[in-house]
């Protein structure tokens, strides 16, 4: 068991501490129906179970807005579920309810990501953070961006390398091809990728 040492409220949402570090983060209204007091005594566990089930039914109708508004991975709902003030017991059932009707599938989610950049001068590893980064399988991710093959990326490159070149064209031609390179790679573009489309560019 742990004791309650603080207990602080901040634009509806109240905060929990016990023992010197935050143990939950509960909407205000969860909080009046699972109060604990100043140096209460609280079982963690417990108590994080007791507001998931309170919070159950609104957290589920607060991830359907969610996804009306933009489609999500099941990591950046739980993220916006966490910032509204719900418990994590109550966003991992959530999630797992969504997942199994299939109105959250992360598989599609990276396919369709990947689809609106194909046709775009986007390196494969840009993509690959970005889709780790919303907390994308690596297999997911690796299905999702099979049309980014050699060909395509370096495509993508040079059509980069020349949006990119008015900025280093005054310079002298082997320092605007290293610049022009270190921005590409900043772009998620592998070397074999840079490579090609700069020595066609400085053809």
């Amino acid at each position: 068991m742990a004791i309650v040492s603080d207990i602080r409220e901040s634009r509806g949402i109240v905060e929990i501490v016990a023992d010197g570090a935050t143990v939950a983060r509960v909407r205000k209204a969860h909080f009046s129906k699972c109060p604990v007091e100043n140096g209460g005594e609280i079982d963690v566990e417990d108590y994080l179970g007791r507001v998931a089930s309170v919070q159950f039914a609104d957290a589920y109708e607060a991830a359907l807005s969610s996804l009306d508004y933009c489609a999500r991975s099941a990591r950046e709902l739980g993220n916006a579920l966490r910032r509204k003030g719900y418990v994590q017991p109550a966003i991992e059932a959530v999630v797992a309810r969504l997942t199994e009707s299939g109105l959250i599938d992360d598989a599609r989610y990276a396919q369709r990501m990947a689809e609106t950049q194909v046709n775009k001068p986007v390196g494969i590893y840009a993509l690959k953070r970005k889709l780790r980064a919303k907390g994308i399988s690596e297999a997911d991710a690796e299905r999702a961006l099979e049309a980014f093959d050699d060909e395509q990326q370096r495509g993508a490159a040079l059509e980069a390398a020349q949006k990119l070149y008015r900025k280093y064209e005054a310079l002298p031609t082997r320092e605007a091809k290293a610049k022009l390179s270190q921005a590409l790679a900043r772009r998620g573009f592998s070397w074999d990728a840079i490579e090609s489309a700069t020595d066609e560019l400085f053809e």
